[in-house]
């Protein structure tokens, strides 16, 4: 299992970080609230750590799996977002989109039963978070201790769809400029609403800029 990565981050996209080891490149999904923290190591001569979490992503078959990692700068982050992704129902990626309150503040409604305050977290509704009171309290008094902290997540990003975030981050590794990238998908997904996944996506993106025969 990698539990932790030192080396220099060379990219930065709105909720991944690449950092180069030696010869070797890892991509890992870190919360966005942390992007404007790591913009000092862009590019820098300075080593950066990020403590790790290692999980394999079910693709569109069932025969398809991708191994990923999630990182953070603080091991304690990292300790209480294992936690909650250990709850039924709460996966990574929403699980990443939800921290948009401290840690503490999110221990602390677990520890006083509180759903209703977790209700207030982006895809986190009435049914799931009774769920995580049920799963979590009694698991998480430390982290309501923790004082101070900033949110980990980027409230903005919330309202945003996975799907459209996925197929942005291909096309700005494929080189196409923000504004570009953002006008593709939006084309695309004003013709086809409906699409389900982001490889299909950007396969409706690549559909639509082929040139007529």
């Amino acid at each position: 299992m990698i539990s932790r990565i030192s080396g220099k981050l060379i990219e930065l996209l709105e909720d991944t970080a690449t950092l180069q080891v030696g010869g070797i490149c890892y991509n890992l999904f870190v919360p966005s609230g942390m992007i404007e923290s790591l913009k000092s190591y862009l590019k820098s001569e300075t080593s950066i750590t990020l403590h790790t979490i290692y999980y394999i992503e079910a693709g569109d078959m069932k025969s398809a799996h991708y191994p990923r990692l999630i990182g953070f700068t603080d091991p304690v982050d990292m300790e209480f977002f294992q936690l909650l992704i250990s709850v039924p129902g709460l996966g990574v990626k929403k699980a990443l989109k939800s921290l948009i309150l401290p840690i503490s503040e999110i221990a602390r409604d677990i520890e006083e039963k509180n759903p209703a305050g977790l209700s207030r977290l982006p895809g986190v509704g009435p049914r799931l978070a009774e769920k995580i009171v049920a799963s979590l309290a009694g698991k998480t008094a430390k982290y309501a201790l923790a004082q101070g902290g900033k949110p980990l997540a980027l409230e903005g990003r919330a309202g945003r769809g996975t799907i459209s975030d996925e197929a942005l981050d291909v096309l700005l590794q494929l080189q196409y400029n923000r504004a570009e990238a953002t006008e593709m998908i939006r084309l695309a997904l004003v013709e086809s609403p409906q699409v389900k996944t982001s490889d299909k996506l950007i396969a409706l993106v690549f559909a639509s800029q082929k040139s007529p025969a």
